[in-house]
């Protein structure tokens, strides 16, 4: 197995609990789980085996792939998966415009389901969100949203232009006490 490049049409996620996420919510996309020969000691192998079980999905133990996709020593299990996008859905969005960093795209992921928004517009140039760095920093929130990346904000708005916008910006903003959000609405993060 390879080392992941922008545009590959399969990824992987780094660690057992992304590997459970992916396993849960898009067990359709999964080819396959390595697992590192010490996962036994690992209290999440036996999710792992059950849905894999359950979705006929192969596990290989292969430490050497583990080692050399992982970064980090204590990596017990890596997830192998098509790339996907969804169109988005009819309601409220979050929109990034030219996000770059990798942290923050997992860590603003896990927070858009925290507040229950599945569905992300990206405005390109943007972060690869198939990087293993980004499905790591997510957590796994990847597969539980609906992704679709936009050349530009006004292709986005030609889609969904009867969103109500309400973009986080510095300047010319209003209290966000004093804003009463309607559906469907988009909120804008501009870099």
């Amino acid at each position: 197995m390879k080392l992941y490049k922008k545009g590959d049409d399969s990824s992987y996620t780094l660690g057992v609990f992304p590997t459970i996420e992916l396993l849960e919510h898009k067990p359709d996309i999964v080819k396959r789980v390595v697992v590192h020969s010490s996962i036994e000691e690992n209290r999440g192998y036996p999710k792992i085996k059950e849905l894999c079980a359950l979705h006929h999905i192969p596990i290989d133990v292969h430490d050497a792939t583990i080692n050399k996709l992982s970064p980090k020593s204590n990596c017990y299990a890596i997830g192998v998966f098509k790339t996907f996008y969804e169109p988005l859905q009819k309601g409220n969005h979050i929109v990034l415009v030219n996000p770059m960093d990798m942290g923050n795209m997992g860590t603003i992921m896990r927070t858009m389901l925290g507040f229950g928004y599945q569905d992300l517009a990206i405005i390109r140039p943007a972060v690869d969100i198939f990087n293993p760095h980004v499905v790591r920093s997510s957590m796994g929130a990847l597969f539980s949203l609906r992704i679709h990346y936009y050349e530009s904000i006004d292709e986005y708005l030609k889609e969904f232009g009867d969103h109500q916008c309400y973009p986080f910006m510095l300047k010319g903003a209003k209290n966000i006490h004093q804003v009463k959000p309607v559906t469907p609405h988009s909120l804008d993060l501009w870099k």
